[in-house]
């Protein structure tokens, strides 16, 4: 189940349908190196000026969950929104994007044998869960304890819909984890 809301959750973040597709690197057999493209290893400056790249098309304001991930810095002041997220917007993508491939590293040993999490592997889980969650809670309209309560109530009249079982299931799955990371 939760390789298929990383599916969901990064084809949002990257704005790409689908798994994003990384190009094998014989230097990381394991895909380590995430979202860094070959060219970018060769040449610094393209890596900058992608980073740096208006993406049309892909304003958070177009979609209410990319606003949930990607909030306003300047919610008052329109251009110096613009201007925050023209710096921030690929750095904050390439990071989820990055993160997101920490977990399905950690999911591949997990489906193989007991995966020993180390602490700051635990905070890229909990960094990606939690967005995912955040997701959800937009897709079902929470923002708050009530409408938290409504999304409950609905889910109940519709035994096929699985958004709420799985926004639930990860807020459990995130409390696991708080607790494992304290002990």
């Amino acid at each position: 189940m939760l390789g298929v809301l990383l599916d969901v959750y990064e084809s949002l973040v990257s704005g790409e349908q689908g798994p994003v597709d990384r190009p094998l690197d014989p230097s990381d057999p394991a895909g380590l190196l995430g979202a860094v493209q070959p060219n970018h290893l060769s040449d610094p400056f393209s890596f900058w000026e992608a980073d740096l790249d208006e993406r049309p098309g892909e304003e958070p304001q177009d979609d209410p969950a990319l606003r949930r991930l990607f909030p306003d810095a300047y919610p008052d002041d329109q251009d110096a929104n613009d201007e925050f997220r023209r710096f921030t917007a690929a750095g904050q993508r390439r990071e989820r994007l990055d993160q997101i491939l920490d977990v399905r590293v950690d999911l591949d040993v997990l489906s193989t044998k007991p995966l020993m999490m180390q602490p700051e592997r635990v905070e890229y889980w909990l960094r990606t869960i939690n967005a995912i969650r955040l997701v959800l809670a937009t897709r079902l309209g929470i923002v708050d304890e009530l409408s938290a309560d409504r999304a409950e109530q609905s889910a109940g009249d519709d035994p096929s819909d699985v958004i709420y079982p799985a926004y639930e299931w990860l807020g459990v799955l995130i409390e696991m984890l708080v607790e494992v990371s304290w002990e």
